[in-house]
């Protein structure tokens, strides 16, 4: 984790969340740890869930969502991308103006949340923990330390040859049942418009061309 350059991220956040992990001696990017693994329960968990749809094949918007890097698809609206570590290789640091090859699994992504016109800042961390292109599904999970822990889904169905339905569903919780219940579906909802509108303009461009 030192050889990450603080410089280069430039969100006070995102610096003092990696500080904090330094302090708790995570001292490799393998030590991040996630907070929710596959087989925990998800009954004390609050549900939130968004379908979005886009008129591509299926492959087509799978291999987009797979290959288009966050820091491309964020603009610094309501969420900022700060960098990207890597638990496969642990040298490998993506900063917000690198380029991006492919999502994959052990991939650590930080994340700033600029809410309330800046007044609040978040920093969000989460790490990839499945890619499964048989059945188009994304995992991710929370990293320890955040506000929230929890993970995330998203999945692709075919629904006709050049409609493709993109579901996002959350499971997710906090120490705060006033921000669980009223502030976390509102921004993440902001978030997930942000993303996947995003996300599928900048498809319909590129296969346009």
């Amino acid at each position: 984790m030192e050889h990450i350059a603080l410089e280069k991220i430039p969100h006070k956040r995102i610096r003092s969340f990696i500080q904090t992990q330094l302090n708790n001696d995570v001292q490799s990017v393998k030590d991040l740890e996630v907070s929710f693994r596959r087989g925990d329960s998800i009954e004390e968990f609050n549900k939130h869930e968004r379908t979005y749809f886009a008129q591509h094949k299926i492959d087509d918007v799978w291999n987009c969502y797979i290959k288009t890097g966050p820091n491309k698809v964020f603009k610094d609206k309501l969420v900022s991308f700060a960098l990207m570590l890597s638990k496969q290789n642990e040298q490998e640091v993506l900063y917000k103006e690198g380029a991006f090859l492919k999502a994959e699994i052990g991939q650590v992504y930080f994340m700033n949340l600029s809410i309330l016109r800046g007044l609040i800042q978040i920093a969000v961390s989460y790490e990839i923990t499945e890619i499964n292109p048989a059945k188009k599904i994304i995992d991710f999970a929370y990293i320890k330390g955040g506000k929230s822990i929890g993970f995330q889904r998203i999945s692709f169905v075919e629904v006709q040859v050049n409609l493709t339905q993109i579901k996002h569903t959350t499971h997710y919780k906090s120490n705060s049942k006033f921000r669980d219940r009223y502030m976390y579906p509102y921004f993440h909802t902001k978030v997930l418009e942000e993303y996947h509108l995003s996300m599928i303009g900048s498809m319909t461009a590129a296969l346009a061309v």
